[in-house]
């Protein structure tokens, strides 16, 4: 079966392997909307951003004739706003994987281009709607403001806000919560019994503490880890795979390097890290800036510097 999310990556290397164009990124924002606060903006702001990212992967040169926009839109809107939907949102994965094929063909044989798009409207809004809770936001911003930028992210008109002001809008309100989460969620956290906290304020929990090799800062350590962002969303794992990674500790961020020197051989140990011993205020890939990350780390084997 094809999980929404092999889907939506299949989509994306598609969209990314030829000529792309933002056309609204750099137009100035419109006059249609006066928003009234903050919450108001950032709302707009946050659907605007959302969309139009789903716009760029579904109306691209090689997936448009594909999916149908407003469907998408309609999708995204009835499951943002508590719509009845006319499709049963159980039945996404397997709309996927009858739609979709592995060469990155779509099979409207056996799904209709309307149903599939309106699916993918669906995962859309759940996804927008998980990062929301995730981040505590959920009950703060106005579904108004949210759909009309939505609804606004998926066409090439012009904006009330530009797509480059709503992006570091978005970026910088983001930033803030996951300092102010993180902090809180530390300062919490440190008061449970089974977390250590050390000097650096990287925190700690020792699930089973091995006998074997502790390594040295240049010695290369064989793990198994999956990372989580405080809000228990998963970015990363070796676990799926089963094969686990080689690094050596110099050069891993310093939440790591100093949580490895702490393990022997055989140890499985939970890491908070701050951002500042994680990547702080730049971010990585998945990892937005002041992000406050927790890693479940098994050290395999410790292969010494020679």
């Amino acid at each position: 079966m094809k999980t929404a999310a092999g889907f939506f990556l299949l989509l994306v290397l598609t969209a990314c392997s030829g000529d792309s164009t933002d056309p609204i990124m750099e137009q100035d924002g419109g006059s249609e909307i006066e928003f009234s606060d903050f919450t108001e903006k950032i709302s707009y702001c946050i659907g605007l951003d959302h969309s139009f990212a789903a716009y760029t992967i579904y109306g691209s040169p090689e997936n448009k004739s594909k999916f149908d926009l407003n469907q998408i839109e309609a999708g995204m809107i009835d499951y943002l706003t508590g719509n009845e939907l006319r499709i049963p949102f159980e039945s996404r994965d397997s709309i996927f994987d009858l739609y979709l094929l592995s060469d990155g063909s779509v099979n409207e044989a056996a799904i209709s281009k309307a149903d599939a798009s309106y699916a993918i409207g669906m995962e859309e809004g759940y996804v927008l709607v998980g990062s929301l809770v995730g981040r505590g936001i959920d009950q703060v911003v106005y579904v108004d403001m949210l759909v009309r930028g939505v609804q606004d992210g998926m066409k090439t008109g012009e904006p009330a806000v530009s797509l480059a002001e709503a992006r570091t809008e978005v970026a910088n309100y983001y930033s803030k919560l996951n300092l102010e989460n993180g902090r809180l969620f530390l300062a919490e956290n440190a008061k449970r019994d089974s977390v250590i906290t050390t000097q650096s304020g990287l925190q700690y929990i020792v699930f089973k503490e091995g006998n074997g090799l502790k390594p040295n800062i240049t010695d290369t350590c064989i793990v198994h880890y999956t990372g989580r962002f405080i809000d228990g969303r998963e970015f990363e794992s070796t676990i799926p795979s089963q094969h686990p990674a080689a690094f050596t500790p110099l050069g891993l961020i310093p939440g790591w390097q100093e949580g490895l020197l702490l393990m022997k051989e055989g140890s499985q140990y939970r890491l908070f890290v701050p951002n500042e011993l994680a990547y702080g205020e730049k971010g990585s890939g998945p990892i937005e800036p002041f992000s406050t990350l927790v890693f479940d780390i098994e050290l395999i084997k410790v292969k010494r510097f020679k």
